[in-house]
């Protein structure tokens, strides 16, 4: 694998529209500009965020996809596309955002609160689909790939030195 740095910035790109949320709703419910100030500036740096782990997700996938097994490509390919479509919405709303802070406009504040209450939701769906190709599917592990493999043979998860220990253990012992 080239890249590992999806897993990282993936919990990044999840929390942060996640927090911008609270601060958009605390806006709405205290109408203090200081709160829309924030979620305008957490939310930007969620859109930076997301494009990274767009782009990286997009580096890992192209590693991981031929060594999953056909449920997980089709997941893989369900988590790419929901990824490219929360980049944008995330990005779009980051500037309608940016707008709406800056001009103080109160429906464009009110699209913005719905927009990050359906992106929150689409993350958590796609962090969901995430957990499943890396737990069920084995995406990502180095030396699995496919279902229940790692029961039927436990060393296929040693390390190559812990395998010549244990050949030479066996050797002396001969």
């Amino acid at each position: 694998m080239e890249t590992l740095l999806h897993p990282p910035l993936v919990h990044f790109a999840i929390v942060l529209p996640m927090v911008a949320l609270i601060f958009q709703l605390s806006y709405s419910v205290s109408n203090n500009y200081i709160y829309s100030q924030w979620a305008s500036r957490i939310l930007s740096i969620a859109a930076l965020f997301m494009i990274a782990a767009w782009y990286t997700g997009g580096l890992q996938g192209k590693d991981v996809y031929p060594l999953l097994s056909d449920e997980g490509q089709t997941l893989l390919k369900a988590h790419k596309q929901l990824g490219l479509y929360a980049m944008i919405i995330t990005v779009v709303l980051a500037f309608v955002k940016f707008i709406a802070c800056k001009a103080r406009h109160v429906t464009l504040e009110t699209i913005v609160l719905i927009g990050l209450l359906a992106t929150s939701s689409l993350l958590a769906y796609q962090g969901f689909i995430g957990g499943d190709i890396v737990y069920k599917h084995g995406g990502g592990v180095e030396k699995y790939s496919d279902g229940m493999e790692c029961l039927d043979d436990p060393a296929m998860f040693l390390d190559e030195e812990a395998e010549e220990e244990e050949e030479t253990e066996e050797d002396e012992k001969v």
